[in-house]
């Protein structure tokens, strides 16, 4: 009997995408409030490793928080060459840290491919993003971090909340059942839900039907300084001393294993936001990084500074900006031969 048990729990997951209905168009994205969802970004980036050329992984400025599906990078990159050849395998929030655990654990499919990586500067601005303090910190995507080595001092978990997380990493059961709670019972358990809903049925919500990938923004685009937003002093973490740029060398060295051909993308980054001192420090950290990927032999590109009204934020540009970046990739020689190499 247990055996036929564990054999339902490990054959229900396999089975489930023939049940529940994915046709993505060429510009879909995960949804933004599905970003946790780690089993739906196993599904789309294996449906993207077969269907598409080159993979694009990143944080929210590769998914486009500010732009609606029609003006991610990915789109224009399509557009301007003519074809479906990128897909946006951007998620909200997707620190390096992070991403290693998504690309490790959710992400085996992406193997032998073309993948475009993402490095948002972001994520090295403070020791707090960096996740390098001492303090405890909530951050994004705790789940796919490591939970127990290396310890990560600002993370707080406790001991049950690790397990679980490490658990669902290896029982797909586990995650699928996350699935079903995000798609379809607004992230609850099936008791709180029946509490909330008292007289509905919940296989009944179980529609088989995903929601859409959505239009709109989450954030209303705008210019940064029409958004009241002032200049930072950011103080930089040194790259000598940063989790997540040490988190960003491993992931690149997890997807080259995998025989993925990688080009990495750095920024591009906000500087009439930062102050003198912090634009200076800036630099500083992007010419060390840049440094150290040649070192490593890596294909790469620094974007250069948009436009001050091409900037949503700190780091989000807005859809005439990933317009600008897609044409710099495209008339960049490095990106070009990559291109052309992988073809």
């Amino acid at each position: 009997m247990a055996v036929i048990l564990v054999g339902m729990l490990h054959l229900i997951p396999m089975l489930w995408p023939s049940l529940e209905g994915f046709n993505p168009s060429p510009d879909y994205r995960l949804p933004y409030s599905f970003s946790d969802d780690y089993w739906m970004f196993r599904r789309w980036s294996g449906y993207a490793r077969s269907n598409f050329s080159i993979l694009i992984i990143g944080d929210s400025v590769i998914w486009g928080h500010y732009v609606p599906m029609d003006g991610t990078l990915s789109h224009f990159l399509n557009e301007l060459t003519g074809g479906e050849t990128f897909a946006n395998l951007g998620v909200d929030g997707l620190h390096p840290a992070a991403m290693v655990g998504l690309l490790k654990y959710y992400g085996r499919s992406i193997r032998n491919s073309n993948v475009i990586l993402h490095l948002n500067p972001l994520w090295m601005t403070s020791r707090r993003h960096d996740l390098s303090g001492e303090e405890e910190f909530r951050f994004n995507h705790p789940r796919l971090i490591p939970q127990f080595i290396p310890r990560i001092a600002c993370y707080r978990a406790p001991i049950g909340q690790r397990l679980d997380a490490v658990l669902e990493r290896y029982v797909p059961f586990l995650a699928w059942s996350r699935h079903l709670r995000m798609v379809y019972f607004e992230n609850m358990d099936i008791g709180s839900w029946s509490m909330q809903h008292p007289y509905s049925n919940p296989l009944k919500a179980i529609t088989l039907k995903l929601p859409a990938p959505g239009e709109n923004p989450p954030s209303r685009p705008a210019p940064w300084f029409k958004r009241g937003m002032r200049k930072q002093d950011f103080p930089w973490v040194d790259v000598t001393e940063s989790f997540q740029w040490r988190s960003f060398l491993k992931l690149i060295d997890i997807l080259k294993r995998r025989g993925n051909r990688v080009f990495v993308l750095i920024g591009p980054f906000n500087p009439y936001i930062l102050t003198k001192g912090s634009l200076r420090r800036y630099d500083e950290v992007k010419k060390e990084m840049e440094k150290q990927l040649r070192k490593r032999d890596m294909d790469f590109l620094s974007f250069s500074n948009l436009p001050s009204e091409y900037y949503a934020d700190a780091s989000h540009p807005l859809k005439e900006g990933y317009r600008k970046m897609a044409e710099e990739m495209l008339d960049t020689k490095s990106f070009r031969k990559w291109l052309n190499d992988g073809r």
